[in-house]
């Protein structure tokens, strides 16, 4: 029995109710999709919860780190401004409410 998952296809031995997934490598060694969508979960888990707030607005904005690498000193000021009154205002809507992150370095 074979069955189709975003991961590609998966065969079910119905004698040992065991899946298995094909092997499907890349130059890199590893299967072509389901590393490298491991590997941005790992990294997303990863972040601090600033940092993913960061990469969320960034994502809304629909740009990335490397986009900001890119652009001229004075562009990227302004975004990072933007990115700054953002965040800014997430936690005053969200202030008093449980799990808000706060600044213990201090």
């Amino acid at each position: 029995m074979t069955s189709i998952s975003a991961l590609g296809s998966v065969t079910a031995s119905m004698t040992t109710g065991t899946l298995k997934k094909p092997l499907t490598a890349d130059a890199t060694g590893g299967s072509s999709l389901g590393d490298t969508v491991e590997q941005k979960f790992l990294k997303y888990a990863q972040m601090s919860p600033m940092d993913r707030m960061r990469a969320n607005i960034l994502k809304s904005m629909g740009m990335s780190e490397e986009d900001l690498k890119n652009m001229t000193p004075d562009q990227r000021a302004a975004v990072e401004q933007k990115i700054k009154e953002l965040i800014e205002q997430a936690f005053q809507k969200n202030a008093g409410k449980a799990g808000q992150a706060v600044d213990i370095s201090a």
